[in-house]
């Protein structure tokens, strides 16, 4: 059975979305305070987090940076719930990793069928079997979920992975930004493109600023050593 740790200090919310989500068949366990559910998320209590922001004695964003640093923890589907409804605190919940974001007031509807959506995306990462790719400097093993430079695994979150395997996918292609936005993070273009060029300047910093070019206007290719394109 699927486990969800939904922390969240509302309970009236927490009681009305642990029905509604065990009536789908998962296994819900509530935890009222931010540090709490941190530690039980750590410790492999749960396969996808539903995560309040404003919690009395951590802030959710807070969880939401440690559980993407902690390797244990990197790769566990997040949901962002919260009564924060701006486009900044939306954008920020995203560039730390979550996986989805929604504002309070909700359908609670709607959030099951977010949680579902969420999990099938981040169970296809790493069940589909796909060709390796080495081009002498990055390599990626996609059944293992790891990325290597130069021989040294490189950590990545699960967007960054997506990113930039959607980029190695495509290489020396240009991907625009709208169409990053739709096939990692699966929205539409009305979110602000600035998520993607955080990710970006990540990935940059841990394969090489080189690897990733920018294409004004457009977006960004992936380039291979030269060696390797000429081939």
């Amino acid at each position: 059975m699927k486990k969800i740790a939904l922390i969240e200090d509302d309970e009236d919310i927490a009681f009305t979305l642990r029905l509604n989500l065990e009536r789908e068949g998962y296994n819900v366990t509530h935890f009222g305070r931010g540090q709490e559910g941190l530690q039980a998320v750590q410790r492999g209590a749960a396969d996808f987090v539903i995560l309040d922001l404003n919690l009395p004695d951590l802030d959710g964003l807070t969880i939401c940076r440690e559980l993407r640093r902690d390797p244990r923890t990197q790769d566990v589907p997040i949901l962002m719930l919260t009564a924060r409804g701006s486009e900044r605190d939306r954008i920020t919940g995203l560039e730390l990793g979550a996986d989805d974001y929604m504002a309070k007031p909700f359908s609670v509807r709607e959030l099951v069928a977010r949680v579902g959506a969420v999990w099938r995306r981040a169970r296809t990462v790493t069940d589909d079997v796909r060709d390796p790719y080495d081009d002498g400097e990055v390599r990626i093993d996609d059944r293992a979920f790891r990325v290597y430079r130069h021989g040294e695994e490189v950590k990545l979150a699960r967007k960054e992975f997506e990113l930039l395997w959607l980029l190695v996918r495509n290489r020396g292609t240009v991907i625009s930004r709208d169409r990053i936005l739709s096939e990692v993070w699966h929205m539409s273009d009305d979110i602000e493109t600035r998520t993607v060029d955080a990710h970006i300047r990540n990935l940059r910093k841990k394969i090489g600023a080189e690897r990733i070019s920018t294409v004004i206007g457009f977006g960004y290719r992936y380039d291979p050593p030269p060696r390797i394109a000429a081939s």
